[in-house]
């Protein structure tokens, strides 16, 4: 009777949760796990502009807080300042040191909605793959990028012939996935919200590109020429 009572309690949690509660539970606790993380990182981090300034470093200054305020909002920052690299290296391990339980009770949530009985309707199993992406990535901000995430990619300005797809992901990673192969990369927001900074991973050397948002239309600027994209339908 115990374990039959148990279980009844079990699938009337599950059947209560959605993938907006458990997202929002995640952000909730999430941003008290790395709110003390972050002051402690702005408080240490703001000397070492402060320095840069008074060196007149004005150019150093201003990356060094950009770089900052990315760090403090969970985005990536592919190549730290100098003075900061150590910081920030310590900053992501406890980072992920603090969010990896609540990223692992968060998981098993969603991992149990999609076990309830019958099975999750497809609306609910595509909504917890975009919630459990945004958790395995360590986002906890709700400011994700309104952008469309999955374009179309073309080696011509007219857009004819479809090549590949780009698949830009919550946790700053990407993908260019066509027939052949997968090329893999990072992406960064900037201070323009039409303007991704974008790294392509290469042998022996990354690729360092430039993707335009313009309307339903981008463009990344390769070293190796422009490549058009279009947003998938």
């Amino acid at each position: 009777m115990k374990y039959l009572l148990a279980a009844l309690l079990l699938a009337t949690s599950a059947l209560a949760d959605s993938p907006d509660a458990i997202l929002k539970d995640y952000r909730k606790q999430a941003t008290q796990a790395v709110e003390r993380l972050n002051q402690s990182l702005e408080k240490t981090a703001t000397p070492l502009i402060t320095k840069l300034v008074a060196s007149g470093d004005t150019a150093g200054a201003e990356l060094l807080t950009t770089q900052l305020k990315a760090k403090l909002a969970g985005e990536p920052v592919e190549v730290p300042h100098a003075s900061a690299k150590q910081l920030f290296s310590l900053y992501d391990e406890a980072r992920a040191k603090a969010l990896a339980p609540l990223q692992k009770s968060s998981i098993a949530r969603v991992d149990s909605l999609l076990k309830t009985a019958g099975g999750a309707k497809l609306e609910t199993v595509t909504e917890l793959g975009k919630v459990r992406e945004l958790i395995d990535g360590g986002i906890v901000s709700s400011t994700v990028p309104k952008m469309p995430m999955v374009w179309d990619y073309f080696t011509g300005p007219d857009r004819g012939t479809k090549q590949a797809e780009m698949i830009f992901k919550p946790n700053g990673t990407l993908s260019i996935v066509n027939k052949d192969r997968t090329n893999l990369g990072k992406w960064a927001l900037t201070t323009d919200p039409n303007v991704l900074k974008v790294t392509l991973d290469g042998t022996p050397n990354e690729e360092k590109c430039v993707f335009r948002i313009i309307g339903n239309e981008g463009e990344l600027e390769r070293p190796i020429g422009t490549r058009y994209l279009r947003v998938k339908p």
